[in-house]
Order: C-alpha cells, then sequence, then structure tokens
C-alpha cells in the first residue's frame, strides 16, 4: 500500500508545480515594476540629500508593496506598506540624509493586486 501512497503524493506534488511557477513568475514581475525614484525636495537638499520614492512602472495594474526603512544601517521595526496605483504616481518615503545621518529603504516583497482590493 505504501508505493501506491507514493505515486499519489509525487502526482498531486506534480499537479501544483505550475501553480507554484505561475506566482514565482507573477512576484518577479511586481519587484521588477518597482521603481526607486530621488528627487531634489528643498527640506532634504539642506541636509545634503535627496527625496526618496517609489512609484509603479506597470501601467496597467496596481502593485502592493513592503518596504523596510535603514536607519543608519540598522533595519527599524517599522515595514511599511504602500499601494502604488498604475498611474505612474510617486509614493514620497523620506530624505536619504537626516540631521543625524542617512537612511535608506529596501523592498521587502511587491504583488499585483486587483484595483478593487485597496
Amino acid at each position: 500500500m505504501r508505493p501506491a501512497a507514493r505515486v499519489v503524493l509525487v502526482g498531486a506534488t506534480c499537479l501544483a508545480l505550475p501553480a507554484v511557477a505561475d506566482e514565482e513568475r507573477s512576484a518577479a514581475e511586481a519587484r521588477a515594476a518597482v521603481e526607486w525614484v530621488e528627487e531634489a525636495d528643498a527640506q532634504c537638499v539642506m541636509q545634503d540629500g535627496v527625496l526618496i520614492g517609489v512609484r509603479n512602472r506597470d501601467r496597467q495594474r496596481p502593485l502592493r508593496v513592503w518596504i523596510e526603512r535603514w536607519y543608519l544601517d540598522v533595519r527599524t521595526a517599522d515595514r511599511g506598506r504602500h499601494d502604488l496605483p498604475p498611474d505612474g504616481t510617486i509614493t514620497p518615503l523620506g530624505c536619504s540624509e537626516t540631521r543625524q545621518g542617512a537612511q535608506r529603504w529596501t523592498l521587502h516583497d511587491a504583488r499585483f493586486v486587483a484595483p478593487d482590493s485597496r
């Protein structure tokens, strides 16, 4: 009876592989759609920095991103979630330089979402 159980398990695993591959491809497309933007902002320039922002390169699908902030090269506890519309609107994150030192942001995850799921 054990060999039959192994065959069923292998068959079930093989059926799930295309779904996993599609999900990984979609996640890779979503990550590729994230565009980091640097802008000259008066407040940031006064501190020798630039305003860091993020936007969606994909012009058809809304994008949900989770971004981690690093302050003085230490990851902070706050992970921000932002919904980026497909119109290319920039979502500002903050200045690259503060009075105390540098900060930066990294992408933790990105997913395309349905337009009505916000």
